[in-house]
């Protein structure tokens, strides 16, 4: 365990970009607010106005209308689009990350010295894994973690001006909300792509040069094969549906999440985290499992590559 752990942290600090990308887009969702706040703080108060679903509300209407359960729903709108999006780059990241992980150990030779030490390649490979699993996204919600407390802040200092204090109460248990559905939906994520994660440790194992070119070319070649052979599109429609990120299934979409605004009355509304997420939906899915079978035989593969391929 201490070996893992070890490698898990010589990973993260050899791949910086786990943590500077989304704190790049964190840093823009903040800057984006003290713009706004800015631009707001120039004109009276009668004239400051925020747009939420496509309708524009006065921020003392929305201070006025807003109880409790209202200030946190609409932190909760705020902040989730924020979440899901720093969820969306670290998967990216993650997916260059695992395609150049074994891949760069042989190109720059340190593979050489890691073998010399007393670590498998099962280790070795299982901590690329769990890197790209478990480490990244977990900086990423560190970073969102920062992000939704200055948000927080800023937005219930915004709000307290206008005549709420309700938003300042209410948004350390919206944070904790979206926390909670980040947290869930990288998992949710993880798992679902776990196939395309082990082919591409597959791939980094395998490949002497152009490893993207490896990556991509086969399914590509089997698409247009199938599309010839048989004029079908299974496993076309197969990798658009695992690239999906399984949150069709991981999340519900038939609960209220809305802002809506009639004749100056603002109602808003966010279901709670027992609607909005599905985990049985989820873990019932036989595509899940088929997905986690093929996902082990690919790093079966990297793991048998890295320790009988000549490096030479």
């Amino acid at each position: 365990m201490k070996e893992m752990l070890t490698l898990v942290r010589r990973e993260l600090m050899e791949h910086r970009a786990g943590w500077l990308v989304p704190a790049v887009f964190g840093a823009l969702f903040v800057l984006v607010q003290l713009l706004t706040v800015f631009g707001l703080s120039r004109v009276g108060l009668s004239d400051r106005a925020v747009i939420m679903n496509d309708a524009q509300v006065t921020l003392e209407v929305l201070a006025a209308q807003a109880d409790a359960m209202g200030a946190q729903a609409t932190l909760l709108i705020l902040l989730l689009p924020m979440a899901m999006t720093l969820a969306l780059v670290v998967s990216i990241v993650v997916v260059f990350y695992l395609l150049d992980a074994l891949y760069a150990d042989r190109k720059d030779r340190s593979i050489l010295f890691w073998k010399s030490l007393p670590v498998s390649d099962l280790q070795t490979v299982g901590s690329k894994y769990l890197t790209g699993l478990l480490a990244m996204p977990a900086q990423a919600v560190a970073v969102f973690v920062l992000v939704a407390v200055l948000s927080w802040i800023l937005i219930g200092l915004t709000m307290l001006w206008a005549g709420s204090g309700q938003f300042l109460v209410q948004g350390p248990l919206a944070a904790l909300k979206v926390i909670v559905i980040m947290v869930y939906s990288l998992l949710a994520i993880g798992l679902w792509l776990a196939p395309v994660h082990g082919w591409l440790l597959l791939v980094s194992a395998y490949a002497r040069r152009a490893v993207l070119g490896w990556a991509v070319l086969p399914p590509v070649l089997l698409i247009v094969a199938e599309k010839i052979v048989f004029d079908s599109r299974h496993f076309a429609t197969l990798l658009v549906a695992r690239f999906s990120g399984g949150l069709e299934l991981a999340l519900s979409n038939e609960g209220n999440t809305m802002v809506n605004i009639d004749d100056d009355v603002v109602i808003a509304a966010f279901p709670t985290l027992a609607e909005f997420l599905t985990p049985g939906r989820l873990l019932s899915a036989p595509g899940l499992w088929i997905g986690l079978a093929v996902a082990l035989a690919f790093l079966a593969g990297a793991v048998w590559l890295r320790r009988w391929r000549d490096e030479t």
